[in-house]
């Protein structure tokens, strides 16, 4: 059994807007409504999770079903940080497995704002922690990186940096035990789980996303999304028109 995790639980206070950034409306439907779409239409994605803001939970039932989205099985409260949100989200994913059968399916942990994740790249977590025990999406950089240093600055090799991105996927009862760990050491600040994992020496395998599986984050990034649509839509009919 394959979950997705949908985390919404962010307020998104940069995208300096009255809504949270993953509710924005894009050519009329809710950024969130794109990304659990790709979920709900994948063959190898069973159920679905949603963690979201407690007063944007009913907002989110009545997406799922103006879209017709049947696969999501639970709407749950984030928490404070994104460390709660995404285990509130796990406790509610091993709720729903149990009800099913399954003690141990796999997870992939995906933010909201993540809208252009591909099907493509769902499978290849899924085939990656059937293999490894777990997969980190992650994007090869274009830009120079330099690291500041009292003043001094040096030049960083970019073929030795990579972006950690999501979906971030695992075998459920592997990732619970390290939140559970994490949260009896005191450690409630994570923002995802591949930080959990380092600071805990826990081995990860990296998966190559596509450089356009961008996170929503700045105005700029809405105007960037809007014209991926375009682009993916334009795509469509040049392959239609040509079949």
């Amino acid at each position: 059994m394959n979950i997705a995790i949908i985390t919404a639980g962010g307020k998104g206070t940069r995208m300096g807007n009255k809504i949270p950034k993953q509710f924005i409306d894009v050519n009329g439907k809710p950024i969130i409504a794109y990304t659990i779409e790709t979920f709900e239409l994948h063959p190898h994605i069973d159920a679905i999770v949603v963690v979201c803001l407690k007063e944007w939970s009913e907002h989110v039932r009545i997406s799922l079903k103006r879209n017709y989205m049947n696969k999501v099985v639970r709407v749950v409260d984030g928490g404070d940080e994104g460390q709660q949100s995404i285990y509130n989200g796990l406790l509610a994913a091993q709720d729903y497995a149990r009800e099913e059968g399954c003690d141990n399916p796999t997870v992939l942990v995906h933010d909201a704002v993540r809208p252009m994740v591909t099907p493509q790249l769902i499978t290849d977590c899924i085939n990656a922690t059937a293999t490894h025990g777990n997969a980190i999406t992650v994007a090869m950089p274009t830009e120079t990186f330099i690291l500041e240093e009292n003043g001094h600055h040096r030049l960083l090799d970019r073929n030795r940096m990579h972006i950690v991105r999501a979906p971030q996927c695992f075998r459920l009862n592997d990732i619970l035990r390290l939140h559970e760990r994490a949260i009896a050491d005191g450690k409630t600040s994570y923002r995802d789980c591949f930080s959990m994992l380092c600071d805990y020496g826990v081995a990860s395998y990296e998966v190559s996303g596509p450089t356009t599986n961008i996170k929503i984050t700045f105005p700029s990034d809405i105007m960037l999304f809007r014209a991926l649509l375009n682009f993916n839509e334009m795509q469509q009919v040049f392959t239609a028109n040509n079949d």
